[in-house]
């Protein structure tokens, strides 16, 4: 058979036929009418927003918009939504039945979207029965992801606050031994500052010797410098450098402490969520189009079998 015989045969089958056609495609329209209505489907209400990331820490090599997505992905976050607006009700679950928590989080990966736009933003879209329910949603996700980046930071604040407080008190009991062998030094020898005094005493050792005279204080100092100094040297050099150590390490301490006390925010809100005034879903014009299409081929595709068989 060819094409235009095809075709024509198809067009005899809808002519002689129209009648039923008709009444299919009119049935199917009141039954699409009459199902997509809220008496069956209840209306949901869509509240958005959009956010960049800021003031983010780097923890691999993904950018801040995916380190934000992967933040708002958190079960964390989800289950503070599910408590805070007590879902399992409002979404009328039975929690007696068996695999309810898997028929919840469906509910929740349907109603709340969470995506990455082409300029690197964030968008939060949120289905809800209730406009109000969706826009607090909406406000609340951002929140939460606010304070769950800032609870990892301070807790990474205060591990480098815990480390650094370490090496203060182990550079500060070096700083303590070497002051008191200092001390012990000074009291002992009369050592004070051997570059100095070895100079003076020195020049006054070798005056005292050309003129002939003898000073037991002036020969007991110069032969403490002689044994002693390069040590008590060697002493205050280490302590100028633990002290230069110990001043870097308060640095790093107290900008971590001021990290740990930082309340900054980690999203910049660009489109704010509100309260629609318009139902989002379901779309009622295309329920009944793709109702009509298909009643209208089914019944087609069934007449034409009919046709066929009644042949044979």
């Amino acid at each position: 058979m060819s094409f235009d015989e095809k075709n024509s045969s198809l067009l005899k089958i809808v002519k002689d036929n129209f009648k039923i056609i008709l009444v299919v495609v009119l049935l199917a329209l009141c039954l699409s009418v009459i199902f997509s209505s809220s008496f069956f489907i209840a209306p949901k209400f869509k509240s958005e927003a959009s956010l960049y990331p800021s003031n983010l820490i780097n923890y691999s090599a993904e950018s801040p918009t995916e380190q934000l997505l992967q933040l708002l992905d958190g079960n964390d976050i989800r289950d503070s939504i599910l408590r805070k607006f007590n879902l399992i009700e409002h979404y009328e679950i039975d929690k007696t039945t068996d695999g309810y928590l898997f028929e919840l989080h469906k509910k929740i990966n349907s109603n709340i979207q969470v995506s990455k736009t082409n300029f690197e933003s964030v968008d939060i879209e949120v289905l809800d029965t209730d406009p109000v329910i969706a826009k607090k949603i909406v406000e609340n996700l951002i929140l939460q992801v606010n304070l769950k980046i800032r609870k990892l930071h301070r807790l990474k604040a205060n591990e480098v606050v815990i480390i650094n407080k370490n090496k203060l008190a182990t550079k500060q009991v070096l700083i303590d031994s070497l002051e008191s062998k200092i001390k012990h030094f000074s009291t002992k020898y009369g050592l004070l500052d051997y570059v100095q005094q070895s100079r003076e005493v020195t020049s006054g050792y070798m005056d005292m010797l050309l003129k002939g005279k003898k000073s037991d204080k002036a020969q007991a100092l110069y032969d403490n410098l002689t044994k002693e100094g390069r040590h008590f040297q060697d002493l205050h050099q280490q302590l100028y450098l633990a002290r230069g150590d110990y001043n870097a390490i308060l640095i790093q301490y107290e900008n971590a402490v001021t990290d740990s006390q930082k309340k900054l925010t980690y999203t910049n809100t660009i489109v704010f969520p509100e309260v629609s005034d318009k139902k989002s879903y379901p779309i009622r014009w295309l329920i009944v189009v793709f109702s009509l299409f298909g009643s209208l081929l089914f019944t087609i595709i069934s007449l034409l079998i009919y046709n066929r068989l009644k042949h044979l």
